[in-house]
């Protein structure tokens, strides 16, 4: 394909970073220091209550405070375990141990290399906390590959709500939205907003997930190889 695009959006998490490692080893960690069960079924709960609670935030239903909360409660009380404990304080814990870890997707950096040296602007949105995921890029050794990193906290708004991508359109270098791609994993944020907002986007889906949005999807891809052969860069 010519070169169609100057400038990439990139979602961070399970596009870029490996966030399911980074939960389960922060998530481990903490419940250790608190001594609280670690097993296997606590950590898939909690990945599931914490991606319901993800999403009810992408459709506006809870805060990112309440959200950083709740999903402490709702484990807690549904294993019957650290009902003595400030959740606010489990969740601080949480989030700095999150900020040490730096887990990559296999090929994501050559990725970001390749495209930065192929001369595309690359810009990171997320809706993640700005502090940890900051740390995460740069622990992951992408964050230099980034002119800018857009976070839906300090935004305002949040993924996929229209006023996010206005807010990033108007803050980065090229002025035509047809030559913006959006790259992300995620239907309810990153590719509903981007058809939202009128912009081309990238699906990336290396489970095969089923579109049952329905959602207009410009490309789908399940690599990063394939995106890079889309993009027309070689990653060695």
């Amino acid at each position: 394909m010519a070169k169609r695009y100057t400038t990439i959006l990139f979602d961070a998490d399970d596009t870029l970073l490996d966030f399911k490692r980074s939960e389960r080893t922060a998530l481990q960690r903490v419940l250790h220091e608190y001594g609280l069960l670690a097993s296997e079924t606590v950590l898939s709960r909690y990945s599931a209550i914490n991606a319901g609670l993800w999403r009810a935030f992408e459709r506006g239903e809870v805060t990112k405070e309440e959200l950083k909360r709740e999903r402490y409660r709702r484990l807690f009380a549904e294993f019957k375990m650290g009902q003595d404990l400030d959740v606010g304080e489990v969740n601080d814990r949480y989030l700095a141990l999150l900020g040490e870890t730096g887990f990559r997707m296999d090929g994501a950096k050559e990725l970001c290399e390749a495209l930065k040296s192929a001369g595309y602007e690359l810009d990171l949105i997320t809706n993640g906390i700005p502090k940890t995921q900051r740390q995460r890029m740069e622990n992951a050794g992408l964050l230099p590959f980034f002119a800018n990193c857009f976070v839906s906290e300090a935004i305002g708004a949040q993924k996929p709500l229209p006023a996010f991508f206005e807010y990033v359109l108007s803050h980065i270098a090229e002025r035509d939205p047809k030559r913006v791609l959006v790259v992300g994993d995620t239907l309810g944020s990153d590719i509903l907003g981007a058809v939202q907002a009128g912009l081309d986007c990238v699906w990336f889906n290396p489970q095969f997930a089923p579109n049952d949005r329905g959602l207009a999807i410009t490309y789908e891809v399940q690599s990063h190889a394939q995106l890079a052969k889309l993009l027309g860069v070689s990653l060695g």
